[in-house]
């Protein structure tokens, strides 16, 4: 029996082109950038990742996910009745096509765009009709004729900005579509947060066929997840809403994407960075003599002297991982670059230079992005006793911003920050009426929780830090290990039971509270006469030493500082 002769199977989906992802990728240590998805966690990944992890897997999700519904209604300034959440963008997509086409329908999709769009029409039945670009090399998409077979269509679907090729599509020639059109237009704007098109939610006013996909997966960085959403007027979106299959997007999921919207600051403080990193990564291209064709969101797609095919071969022996585009000949000779680190994207722009006998583009400015290319973590604690929000960055400039509402905690943490080169923004809101205790706890807490999430996996670091300081009579010494296990042992001698308002029984806890929650080893002695001299060089000390164990040790390869092969 042929492929093309299965009596069981449709015989438009007997053989369909699958979205795959680039294939032939090398084992071993690569750099991707075929993904489409940010390369790193956002910072405020780990508290929302603990708060899921407690979560009951035992039961189904609430089907009608009103408090996600209400958190996206929130962010894009509508009621809840427009919003419907779903699996990734791609559901979304799915059900569009499914509320829009049968046999026979014709749906309008313009190329080249993300290959799901004629796929789920395919999969409704309905007949897919390709809109050529304009002839040229910048691939601009024909609106025009566009517009001109939106007459009689089912769906258009339209994506802004366009993947790959980053084109924007004006309000105005939406809202014409959307006119010509009496079937629906869908909007695909996955790659909205990145700022390089226009909201088209206002449109939603004067088109009521019109449907606007996003994704938690791009711009939150939430691939993993599977989280998105449409944005439709009511009638539409409850008939979205009526199709999506009971409780496609899981709890965690849902969870997970609800508390992300009350990062909303962080994520377009992250989103400019990756732009900026885009920007740089499209000049260096250009630099190289590389014709880019267009760049948006996290990506850059640019045209090589090779086919696609070649041009991922040598860049693979190269450990460098592109997008390349055998399903769609108009980029034959064309690969995508979606943003990662800027050392990442440095070896990307070295190994085309090498491949073009060319010199490399300059090397990123590391003080730019810290706090987003940086490893680092944003945590929230509130309990009964106290409420606190601590974005830490420990590849930073050592650039602190600490109010606890207890002044010598305030000045340790700060020197912490300063001498170990971690960015600390920390503010609690504590029961100090009764005592520091509580605050002094907590905040030790969130930033042993801090420093373990900005370690992930541990590989290429130190591993181990020792350091001494001193402090005119004083002097502190610390020893560091990151081993995974949280214990301290502290001897640090004092002559009075207070500094200031802090008692300094408490310095011993925070110390242990760090450690413990660090999944860290430490060791602190400190002597002195003076109390504060003595707190101050043991708080230098532990910096120091701090710094020393979390650096990455470049002849470690990225392997794990231990003969067990994890900690």
């Amino acid at each position: 029996m042929s492929d093309l002769d299965i009596p069981w199977i449709r015989p438009e989906l007997v053989k369909p082109s699958p979205y795959r992802w680039q294939e032939g990728v090398p084992d071993g240590d690569v750099a991707r950038f075929d993904l489409n998805t940010l390369p790193r966690n956002p910072s405020w990944w780990p508290g929302i990742a603990r708060t899921i992890a407690g979560l009951s897997v035992s039961s189904y999700p609430e089907a009608d996910y009103n408090d996600l519904k209400a958190a996206i209604a929130g962010y894009v300034g509508l009621t809840p009745d427009h919003i419907v959440p779903t699996a990734g963008g791609d559901e979304a997509i799915l059900l569009t096509a499914w509320i829009a086409l049968g046999r026979g329908d014709r749906c309008v999709v313009p190329r080249p765009t993300y290959q799901l769009h004629a796929t789920s029409a395919r999969m409704a039945g309905a007949e897919v009709d390709l809109v050529d670009p304009l002839p040229g090399p910048d691939l601009r998409l024909d609106l025009d004729e566009v517009e001109r077979r939106a007459e009689g269509a089912r769906l258009v679907w339209l994506c802004t900005p366009n993947n790959p090729t980053g084109e924007e599509i004006p309000a105005e020639r939406i809202r014409a579509i959307a006119a010509r059109c009496p079937g629906l237009v869908a909007v695909d704007q996955a790659y909205l947060e990145f700022g390089d098109a226009a909201d088209h939610v206002a449109l939603l006013n004067e088109c009521p066929n019109l449907v606007i996909v996003r994704t938690f997966s791009k711009g939150w960085g939430l691939g993993a997840l599977r989280a998105g959403y449409a944005i439709a007027n009511p009638p539409i979106a409850g008939s979205l809403d009526a199709l999506r299959p009971p409780g496609s997007l899981s709890t965690g999921s849902a969870l997970g994407a609800e508390l992300a919207l009350r990062h909303v600051d962080v994520m377009r403080r992250d989103a400019a960075a990756y732009r900026t990193e885009r920007e740089r990564l499209a000049a260096g291209f250009c630099e190289l003599g590389l014709e880019v064709v267009g760049e948006a969101g996290n990506f850059v797609l640019a045209r090589t002297p090779w086919q696609g095919d070649e041009a991922f071969a040598q860049l693979a022996g190269r450990g460098l991982v592109v997008r390349t585009f055998g399903h769609e000949p108009l980029l034959a000779d064309c690969i995508r670059a979606c943003v990662s680190v800027p050392a990442d994207n440095d070896r990307l722009l070295a190994g085309l230079a090498e491949m073009l006998g060319r010199p490399a583009p300059a090397p990123h400015d590391p003080a730019v992005g810290a706090a987003t290319f940086g490893r680092g973590a944003l945590i929230e604690r509130t309990t009964k006793e106290t409420a606190i929000r601590l974005q830490a960055t420990i590849d930073g400039s050592g650039r602190a911003q600490v109010a606890t509402g207890v002044g010598f905690l305030d000045h340790m943490l700060t020197a912490l920050g300063h001498h170990s080169l971690m960015d600390l923004d920390l503010d609690c809101t504590g029961d100090t009426h009764i005592d520091p205790h509580h605050t002094v706890e907590d905040c030790g807490i969130v930033l042993g929780q801090a420093i373990d999430a900005a370690l992930g996996d541990r590989t290429g670091i130190q591993r181990f830090g020792d350091a001494s300081a001193p402090l005119d009579e004083a002097l502190g010494r610390a020893v560091v290990d990151f081993s995974g296990r949280g214990s301290s042992t502290i001897r640090i001698t004092f002559t009075e039971d207070h500094i200031g308002e802090l008692p300094t029984s408490l310095i011993p806890h925070l110390i242990d509270c760090i450690a413990v929650n660090a999944r860290a080893t430490i060791h602190v002695e400190a002597s002195g006469e003076d109390d504060h001299h003595v707190v101050e060089a043991a708080f230098k000390a532990l910096a120091r030493a701090l710094r020393e164990a979390w650096s990455i040790d470049p002849r470690r390869a990225g392997a794990i500082a231990s003969t067990k092969g994890s900690l």
